[in-house]
């Protein structure tokens, strides 16, 4: 699909400031190596998502024709841009200091991106119009209207308790089927990203592990800034790390069981496809720019930097996205 990525983004960037704004970004927020944004020309989108499929095709004899059939339905999908970003305002005389081991400057802005990172990546999961109106709704929120095929329950009925896959190498063998299971049912296995928490991710090679298993599934890459993740079956999994306060995760340990205990968590799959996937919109690439051009507040003796970006998130199919959900908290795992 057409689409720039944030890591496609920086290394097109010619401007030393931007160019570190941006990477610093990437570092907190290892989904900006793989979500594409578009760019639209309206607050809003508009798009078709199909409905029903006409009937399919018949048979007919020679010198016969088609009888009529049911055509195929759609319905309309809207999708909104939502305006996310921060300032950074610093005392003039921070831009005066020279005795430092590293620029207090660039101090406060490495800290204002991790921030802005964290804040987006949890959008990303959790958004909900209900609680944050002025945010686009997340993974989470979405895969919950989608057909049931896309909410996978890690264990064979849905009132049981969590999975422990450690508990017997059948059930390591359950968990690695519903991985498996959840990849095939995201867009016909087309995935783009797995999204878990750190937990859950060192937790598949534990099960792997225990199970004996002797397969090269997993690996390990770098991305733009140097940083290694891990691969399955050649697909990135993404930490999602922690909100920011930087001790509450963005994916818990701690989210609703089958049981209704609050001792399990879940695993994220997406395609980042147009036609049945998921994909990021926006006004335009991520504005950075000091709005005063240099010169010092009117209302302060401060200087300032603004992030400014109109973006948010399209869906307009309904099987390019997964949610695995039900597995056991791995600090529980036996």
């Amino acid at each position: 699909m057409a689409g720039i990525t944030l890591a496609q983004l920086a290394a097109l960037e010619t401007e030393p400031l931007r160019k570190g704004i941006i990477l610093n970004i990437i570092r907190d927020a290892q989904i900006f190596e793989k979500i594409p944004f578009e760019n639209v020309n309206s607050l809003r989108v508009i798009g078709t998502r199909w409905s029903k499929l006409p009937t399919g095709g018949a048979w007919r004899r020679l010198n016969a024709g088609y009888t009529a059939a049911n055509e195929g339905t759609v319905e309309q999908v809207e999708e909104s841009l939502y305006i996310f970003g921060g300032e950074i305002t610093y005392d003039r005389l921070l831009a005066k200091i020279t005795n430092f081991i590293e620029d207090p400057v660039t101090v406060q802005t490495k800290m204002k991106m991790k921030a802005l990172a964290y804040g987006w990546k949890d959008q990303f999961i959790n958004g909900d119009l209900g609680t944050e109106p002025d945010g686009f709704e997340g993974l989470k929120k979405r895969v919950a209207s989608l057909p049931a095929r896309q909410k996978v329950c890690a264990t064979t009925s849905t009132s049981a308790a969590p999975l422990d896959p450690l508990a017997t190498t059948a059930l390591a063998r359950r968990y690695l089927d519903v991985i498996e299971e959840s990849k095939k049912y995201c867009n016909g296995g087309q995935v783009d990203a797995m999204f878990a928490n750190e937990a859950q991710i060192l937790g598949i090679g534990r099960v792997m592990r225990y199970a004996q298993f002797n397969g090269n599934l997993l690996d390990v890459t770098k991305d733009t800034v140097g940083r290694e993740f891990l691969t399955l079956n050649g697909k990135p999994v993404f930490d999602m790390g922690y909100k920011a306060d930087q001790s509450t995760e963005i994916i818990t340990n701690t989210e609703t069981a089958g049981d209704a205990g609050a001792d399990s968590t879940s695993m994220y799959f997406a395609s980042f496809d147009k036609e049945e996937g998921i994909y990021g919109i926006q006004l335009e690439p991520m504005k950075i720019y000091d709005p005063l051009n240099g010169a010092e507040s009117p209302t302060s003796p401060a200087m300032i930097r603004r992030v400014d970006w109109a973006n948010g998130l399209a869906m307009f199919g309904s099987y390019g996205l997964v949610r695995l959900w039900n597995i056991g908290a791995p600090s529980a795992w036996t």
